[in-house]
């Protein structure tokens, strides 16, 4: 049971991936006219190029919807956010590939520093000691006070 204004979302991101990928094509034929072919592979240096000019075509049409249709940044902001929230429900993975990397150079991190208990130099009596330096303490102040008396 889907709303009219589901429908809509629906449509518009239909519409959305479409044009994305359309987008995504001709850029990389800018890029590399053989790619269509199938003949050259893309180099890596140039995917920085090319992802670079897919951000500009993109902040480009964003411009033009909040100019031409009257919509704030925040409206669409929102919708980024709420199609955000939506993805990593349906797939909690999509967002978590330099999450992923990071965990594990944590864990690998953990894995260098291998401490034993010899190697510490933890004094077991060092609580004690301070009780007994405490206790000292207290004892010299109530000397004082009665002195003083």
């Amino acid at each position: 049971m889907t709303t009219k204004a589901t429908e809509k979302i629906i449509e518009a991101l239909t519409q959305l991936v479409e044009g994305f990928a359309e987008l995504q094509e001709g850029l990389e034929e800018d890029f590399d006219p053989e790619a269509e072919e199938g003949e050259a592979e893309e180099p890596e240096e140039d995917s920085g190029d090319l992802e670079d000019a897919l951000v500009t075509e993109v902040r480009a049409a964003v411009e033009a919807v909040i100019e031409n249709e009257d919509c704030a940044p925040e409206d669409l902001a929102s919708i980024v956010s709420a199609l955000s929230d939506a993805l990593e429900e349906i797939d909690p993975e999509v967002f978590a590939h330099g999450q992923v990397e990071e965990e594990e150079e944590e864990d690998d991190d953990d894995d260098d520093i291998d401490l034993d208990d010899d190697d510490l130099d933890y004094d077991e009596d060092e609580d004690e000691d301070e009780d007994e330096d405490e206790e000292e303490e207290e004892e010299e102040e109530e000397e004082e006070e009665e002195d003083e008396d």
